[in-house]
């Protein structure tokens, strides 16, 4: 049985590089910011109220507030009222995902740093809301901490049991893993050359995974398979 789109291996993998590459872009050309994963926004918040003459608390803060409201606003995306007048909220999602990327990069040099880590944040809180199974695999798709920890757990069974199904698991999580790394490296090389504009990769990566639901719906599923 074919995987859903939303939930397919094509798709895991150009959300979960994309989202490698934008964080390195934020770090690299916006402030030394992370504007997906909070974590180290978290920390470097702590280092700045410690250490102001070093670091901008509030340039850390802001991503990690809009992180929040996004959250709350996907929450709406998945009430039963929204369901029924958005059919496909991910879609919609990754399509105001392309559209912040895209303006991103077309804002000039001078525009204020908070302004493009906060909106950057608050789609990626949309994303991750709404997208955290790739196959059967549980997944977090801005962040790799839980997903190495599922990677160490799926890669220990495999090898215990050898099961074919347990090795699809790990080589699933490795995967991913590697592509988010692969998206990092990419993003700091192709930021290095071209500068801001770098972030229409990741939007380009984005708007693959959009026209998948479209091309995977246009085709026939063949019997037994569920609907993209």
């Amino acid at each position: 049985m074919t995987a859903p789109t939303a939930t397919s291996i094509r798709v895991g993998a150009l959300l979960v590089t994309s989202n490698g590459f934008v964080d390195a872009y934020t770090y690299l050309a916006h402030g030394g910011v992370f504007a997906n994963a909070q974590t180290g926004n978290v920390i470097l918040f702590g280092v700045g109220l410690a250490r102001p003459d070093e670091v901008d608390a509030l340039t850390h803060l802001w991503p990690v507030i809009a992180f929040v409201i996004g959250v709350m606003v996907a929450r709406v995306f998945r009430s039963e009222a929204a369901t029924h007048r958005l059919r496909y909220p991910l879609r919609y999602v990754l399509g105001l995902q392309i559209l912040v990327l895209v303006a991103v990069g077309l804002l000039p040099a001078s525009a204020p740093e908070p302004s493009i880590t906060t909106s950057i944040g608050f789609v990626a809180a949309l994303q991750f809301s709404l997208f955290r199974t790739v196959r059967s695999a549980t997944v977090v798709p801005i962040a790799m901490t839980g997903n190495l920890m599922r990677t160490t757990d799926s890669v220990l069974t495999a090898l215990r049991g050898r099961r074919r199904e347990d090795v699809g698991l790990a080589v699933l999580y490795v995967s991913l893993v590697l592509g988010f790394a692969a998206g990092a490296v990419a993003g700091a090389l192709i930021t290095e050359l071209v500068g801001t504009r770098a972030v229409w990769i990741p939007a380009g990566m984005i708007l693959v995974a959009l026209v998948l639901f479209f091309v995977d719906e246009a085709r026939p599923a063949p019997p037994g398979d569920e609907a993209a």
